[in-house]
């Protein structure tokens, strides 16, 4: 970025010194083809500028969708829900606590946040519930039915 402001900066130099020129030049002809060249050196510059605006504004974007999510990871903590099973859960007294969920820990730890979803009983020969992320497709089974928010569940951190 700083390479684009510093060709924009010699944009700006080369009409400075185009229009300078142009007080020494008595043929029309002359005057008319600066005229043209000082032109289209303020449109590139003006292009350039333009360009620079826009990248300005998507990395200020970027920023506050990065703040936004440091505050709502704030709001969880990675706990193992069943052995070798891991999620976010939300701790305790935070906006994110009214709700009883678990969160993906693999799209949790990309910066996303996906909800561990129930999707039903693992299978006739064993016991459970199966838990899948809608992002990625990591699943684990709780043993006995284990949901989010169930008494003596952390839930809670």
């Amino acid at each position: 970025m700083a390479s684009e402001f510093i060709a924009g900066l010699s944009l700006f130099k080369t009409a400075f010194d185009i229009a300078k020129g142009l007080k020494d030049v008595n043929d029309a002809t002359i005057r008319n083809g600066a005229v043209i060249e000082l032109q289209e050196a303020i449109l590139t510059a003006q292009q350039q500028q333009s360009t620079l605006i826009e990248r300005v504004r998507e990395l200020e974007t970027e920023v506050a969708r990065l703040k936004a999510w440091d505050r709502e990871k704030e709001q969880y903590e990675l706990k193992q829900v069943e052995p070798g099973a891991l999620a976010y859960l939300p701790k305790k007294d935070t906006e994110a606590a009214k709700q009883p969920h678990w969160l993906c820990a693999n799209c949790f730890e990309e910066g996303k946040k996906s909800h561990m979803q129930n999707s039903g009983n693992p299978g006739k020969d064993r016991m459970g519930l199966r838990y899948e992320c809608a992002g990625c497709k990591t699943s684990f089974i709780t043993r006995g039915g284990v949901y989010p928010g169930q008494e003596g569940m952390p839930f809670f951190t």
